[in-house]
């Protein structure tokens, strides 16, 4: 079999953007220590030292590399936002620090610098090895290597000396090669280079068996995570030892190549399906303050769940801490059709600007990115955190949406919204009801189509036929809006929507099933009540809420899915707190503050104000106003 010519890898730490050459592999570094996904394939299969990454730095990638895969003629590695310049080009400007610098990763950028297999094929030629060029020490204002080491920031001498002393120790023949690197002025940094896999494989046996004996010599001292990275500082200074070395020693043909340091960092990833079939994808949002319902969703999930599917849970998670994400895990004990994975939803790098108001946060805006991060699927389910089913989710991946984009459950709320003249709260100056928002801002012909978004089915095939997610972000830049992501869904998805049936979102209420409600068309009352019957998922939105207080709707349903969980000592330790002591039998007593204070003001406010007068709508104009001055 024919080997390729060059395989290059560039490590990355986070979700990032990937180079778009086939020969150039991304590989998540340290994803020993991560639960996290990035969209890559992780440095902690076979013989690893992925957990060492702390430490190590992109060494766990070399130290992969070399014990799982050679099959290349030649070895490369990279960063991901520092890369080598393939190109024929060697003359861009640099910064002082020997970089040439570039905004963006984009097509335009691979182009000029030639990161494609042909630019990279013909910049090896015979060479045995691609350095970065020489970088001087002079210009950060260091006399010599041995000085620059010394003086700069994190780093400590002793710690480099004692490499050295190793080194000299295993291989005393490298005295001159020592000698010459510490006292010259310039060297090859930041642990870039191509290689003849032969030279690849006797480099890495040489450095990691330095290694080895360093880690009996030195300890850490109380370093922070910046003096941790020890072992990848210093072996930049070796990796020139060896370089030095060689060249004395035997004939070795390099050639220098620029770098270059991409400035703003991009997401570009996408993720695949965990299972190769009957794959049940489910995506849920949330972060560290929802973990516990995050808990009772999936774990209703699971308990509701086929042994004939496999079910493929993604949380798109917002600083989800280390132990909820392990008992998150915990759930899946000896499950083998079910899959959990997290990412980062600051990965996407457009919501940093994204208008939020009231309780809502710019992790909501999360269900616009489905399409792009998971366009490698056919369909996906997103269910918010704050609910829990009571049926096989499957059921509703394998309804037959045709040239529907998604599949949601109409939003009974928003009907009420209109009926009753609510105004829509969008900091603007103009006061605007329910149904003139819907028709204007959302272009909605018929408002009774509105959906809800905590449950949908995404379309994502058909999404992809269409360019979908361009017109998601374009709608998400154009204005603010009330709802948020959920009117931007309404907007972009109106009239390409397969409605499912009530019990797929059925409300507990929030403590006014018997004042809200009843008041809506009559139909739409006895379709709310029926899908109460037999509820599929039950929906706590609002503010009161079961792990807060056992006097709410659908109660025992949530905590039957948090018994036997690792929150269930938190969620009861919570009710307890909340009540002020066990055993409170007046069910006004759990309700939150604010609830209690409206129930109370309510029928002064009904009379005096009446729903969907211009009084009531000015109230609760200036109301919202006041309550983002206390609030933010």
């Amino acid at each position: 079999m024919q080997k390729d010519k060059v395989k290059l890898y560039t490590s990355h730490h986070k979700p990032s953007a990937f180079l778009s050459s086939p020969i150039i592999k991304p590989i998540h570094v340290g994803k020993a220590n991560s639960f996290n996904e990035i969209c890559c394939d992780g440095d902690d299969s076979g013989d690893n030292i992925s957990f060492k990454n702390p430490f190590y730095c992109e060494l766990t990638a070399q130290y992969w590399v070399w014990k799982n895969d050679i099959s290349s003629e030649y070895v490369g590695f990279m960063h991901y936002r520092r890369h080598l310049n393939f190109s024929n080009k060697q003359d861009y400007p640099e910064d002082v620090w020997g970089v040439v610098n570039e905004d963006v990763i984009s097509s335009t950028y691979e182009d000029k610098f030639g990161l494609n297999e042909k630019s990279i094929v013909e910049a090896i030629g015979e060479y045995d090895i691609l350095l970065p060029k020489k970088w001087s020490v002079k210009q950060a204002g260091s006399k010599n290597n041995y000085e620059h080491y010394k003086v700069s920031q994190y780093l400590h001498i002793e710690d480099y000396q004692a490499a050295i002393d190793c080194l000299l120790y295993l291989y005393p023949e490298y005295s001159s090669a020592v000698k010459e690197f510490n006292s010259a002025h310039d060297g090859y940094y930041t642990n870039m280079f191509v290689m003849r896999t032969e030279l690849f494989c006797e480099y890495s046996e040489w450095l990691f068996k330095i290694f080895n004996e360093l880690e009996k010599e030195f300890a850490l001292k109380n370093y922070n995570a910046q003096e941790k990275r020890v072992i990848g500082h210093i072996s930049e200074r070796l990796f020139n030892i060896f370089i030095i070395h060689k060249e004395k020693n035997s004939s070795l043909k390099k050639k220098e190549l620029q770098r270059t340091f991409v400035k703003t960092e991009t997401f570009n990833g996408k993720l695949n399906p965990a299972f190769s079939e009957k794959n049940v994808p489910v995506v849920i949002c949330f972060d560290d303050n929802y973990s516990l319902s995050g808990g009772a969703l999936i774990n209703s999930i699971i308990q509701n769940g086929c042994p004939d599917n496999n079910y493929d849970i993604v949380v798109l998670e917002n600083g989800v801490s280390v132990r909820n994400k392990s008992r998150f895990f915990s759930l899946l004990k000896g499950k083998t059709n079910f899959s959990i994975r997290f990412f980062d939803v600051n990965a996407f790098s457009e919501m940093k600007s994204v208008y939020t108001r009231a309780h809502f946060s710019a992790a909501t805006y999360a269900r616009l990115f489905i399409p792009s991060l998971f366009s490698n699927f056919e369909k996906i389910l997103f269910i918010d955190a704050d609910t829990i089913v009571e049926s096989d989710v499957a059921e509703l991946v394998h309804i037959e949406l045709g040239d529907n984009l998604i599949a949601a459950v109409k939003d009974i709320v928003m009907e009420g919204f209109v009926k009753f003249g609510a105004l829509a709260h969008i900091d603007e100056p103009k006061n605007m009801a329910a149904k003139e928002y819907l028709e204007t801002v959302l272009e909605m012909k018929d408002t009774q189509q509105y959906f809800q978004a905590g449950i949908i089915l995404f379309n994502i095939a058909q999404m992809q036929k269409e360019g979908t997610y361009g017109k998601l972000m374009q709608a998400m830049k154009a204005r603010n809006y009330w709802f948020l992501d959920q009117d931007i869904m309404n907007k972009v998805f109106n009239g390409r929507v397969h409605y499912l049936p009530n019990e797929w979102n059925v409300y507990h209420g929030n403590g006014n099933t018997d004042d809200f409600f009843p008041n809506l068309k009559f139909e739409t009352y006895m379709g709310f009540l029926k899908s109460r019957q037999q509820p599929k998922m039950i929906h706590f939105a609002g503010e009161n809420k079961p792990w807060d207080t056992p006097h709410v709707d659908f109660f025992d349903n949530f905590i039957s899915y948090v018994n036997n969980t690792p929150w269930q000592k938190e969620v009861y330790e919570r009710l307890t707190i909340s009540s002020g002591r066990t055993g409170i039998k007046d069910s006004n007593k759990n309700v939150l503050l604010q609830t209690k204070i409206k129930r109370k003001l309510m029928p002064f406010l009904n009379k005096f104000a009446p729903v969907g007068s211009k009084r009531r709508q000015l109230m609760a104009r200036n109301y919202y106003r006041v309550r983002r001055l206390i609030l933010g």
